[in-house]
């Protein structure tokens, strides 16, 4: 867990609630991560099943590997993927706290079909 320590003056400012969760899969089946619309029903499966509300998203192709944003009304979801390497690396942000460790691991787990995950929350 990253922290940084606040000046007296940063801690006087206002901040929203703010999750961060960052995610890493490694021994993914490379066709469920190298194609953008592939990737992205997993990931907008993983969204609802989450309970979290998306607005719009954004995915490149980069022969191999997929780039996608999700822009959510709780803030967003990021991935990255290196096919060849079957690595997949996810960032989620929200603003309300709906997110915890078993529901994120148990979602992931699911839609990418690996039981090998990696996480972090970091707090700031």
């Amino acid at each position: 867990m990253v922290r940084h320590h606040l000046t007296p003056s940063q801690a006087v400012q206002a901040a929203p609630y703010i999750d961060h969760w960052v995610l890493q899969m490694y021994n993914i089946n490379p066709d469920l991560i190298n194609n953008t619309e592939t990737l992205l029903t997993k990931l907008n499966q993983v969204v609802d099943n989450l309970g979290l509300t998306r607005v719009s998203d954004h995915s490149h192709y980069f022969h191999p590997g997929v780039s996608t944003v999700i822009i959510l009304s709780e803030s967003h979801l990021s991935a990255h993927t290196w096919p060849e390497l079957g690595y997949f690396h996810v960032d989620i942000v929200t603003c309300e706290p709906k997110l915890t460790p078993e529901t994120l691991e148990r979602e992931f787990k699911a839609a990418f079909h690996s039981d090998d995950i990696h996480m972090v929350e970091l707090s700031y």
